[in-house]
């Protein structure tokens, strides 16, 4: 998504396309050479070392005033370059000198607030992520499907409530192909997948996939055989006359959380044993092995890796299967168990979106031959959703 402002509208001292707010006056600054510190009168403290604040000017040669993007490397920068003193200009600008060309460079104030309150963070717009069970959230959080289509603030909402519980739902829109599309494309760009740049659920006489019959299926992740899970999925329903056939949705996040309090043995064996996952398909072969619960760094559980269908072998020591295979069916019981699932009925014009890497679906068996059941599907990139927040966010700011 570019930025819909005029390039004369964007901060001109800013190395990014965001309006910051100038916020409390500047109460005092100090400088030793290697850092500026900045004090506002609220009492908050920055701290900008020397070589970061020269490398974010903006100015031909450093940050190019059009792009912003960086042109200056910085091993070019000089070793002995030194701050030497710094003031708030006539401008409302910060200005700061430097040896030891005697070079003044000006930065715009808000985006040192910015940096100081820790909005360059990636999670620093984003709302908090919200574990439920099925008591909570008996329905997705659902929104005006026309509505998003072409008011920013209504797709704000929905997306954030998107990001929030993991899974949102729009009524209300045309039931034609290509709809899904139009969503997708308000968020960002599309990925395509072995299954095309979107894919038609319906029954077929000859199906690769499971997902293309009358059979229920159980509680998965989208082509977990794959280095990187696609991080949304989009479901729209263009027609629903079957009998049966309801919609499942469970948070991993939250079964994963509720063993790990209940069981640590299984939800050790869950976040450390690997599991080789493949698509047994008759014209690719993607293989992929990983955990069933992916933690982050941080020890914080970041995907879940959940497919019966694709899961093949073990990829862990033989000693360690027995214990591998009753976690994952105490996982897959607690996907199933009304606890924790959210069961609905899709009706024509319902387009349901949810995040590949957390939110376990799956549907129950419908009666083939009772009527049509036509859904048009295709998936994004959590970068797409996140990315798409921070714009609106700094549009709405």
């Amino acid at each position: 998504m570019t930025d819909p402002r005029p390039a004369a509208e964007t901060p001109a001292l800013s190395p990014d396309f965001v309006r910051h707010p100038a916020g409390p006056a500047i109460a005092g600054m100090e400088v030793d050479g290697t850092t500026l510190r900045v004090t506002w009168s609220d009492g908050l403290t920055g701290a900008f070392n020397r070589f970061w604040l020269r490398e974010n000017e903006v100015v031909a040669g450093i940050v190019n005033p059009v792009t912003r993007e960086r042109d200056v490397q910085t091993e070019d920068l000089p070793e002995d370059l030194a701050i030497t003193a710094a003031d708030v200009d006539a401008g409302g600008a910060v200005a700061v000198t430097w040896a030891p060309d005697g070079h003044v460079s000006r930065h715009d104030r808000g985006w040192l607030r910015s940096t100081a309150e820790g909005r360059w963070h990636p999670a620093a717009v984003l709302p908090a992520r919200v574990p439920w069970e099925a008591a909570e959230m008996p329905e997705p959080p659902t929104f005006d499907g026309n509505a998003i289509l072409s008011d920013d603030k209504a797709l704000q909402d929905w997306l954030e409530a998107l990001y929030a519980h993991g899974f949102a739902r729009l009524r209300g829109l045309p039931s034609g192909l290509g709809t899904v599309l139009q969503v997708a494309e308000r968020i960002g760009t599309v990925r395509a997948s072995n299954f095309g740049y979107t894919f038609r659920v319906e029954t077929k006489d000859n199906p690769d996939s499971n997902a293309y019959t009358s059979a229920g299926l159980g509680a998965h992740t989208d082509l977990a055989s794959r280095e990187v899970q696609p991080g949304l999925q989009l479901l729209h329903c263009r027609e629903n006359g079957c009998d049966g056939g309801a919609s499942t949705m469970a948070d991993g996040f939250a079964i994963a959380a509720h063993l790990k309090v209940t069981d640590p043995d299984a939800y050790d064996a869950l976040t450390t044993l690997n599991w080789v996952f493949s698509n047994r398909h008759r014209e690719s072969d993607y293989r992929f092995s990983g955990p069933i619960v992916v933690l982050d760094a941080a020890g914080e559980m970041s995907e879940i890796r959940f497919t019966a269908f694709l899961r093949s072998e073990p990829d862990m020591p033989a000693g360690q299967v027995d214990r591998a295979y009753r976690a994952v069916r105490l996982y897959g019981q607690l996907a199933a168990d009304d606890r924790f699932v959210c069961r609905t009925l899709f009706a024509a014009g319902d387009l349901v979106i949810f995040d590949n890497r957390r939110i376990l679906h799956g549907r129950d068996a419908f009666t083939q031959g009772s009527g049509h059941r036509r859904l048009e599907g295709c998936y994004l990139e959590t970068d797409e959703l996140l990315s798409r927040l921070r714009v609106l966010a700094r549009e709405t700011a």
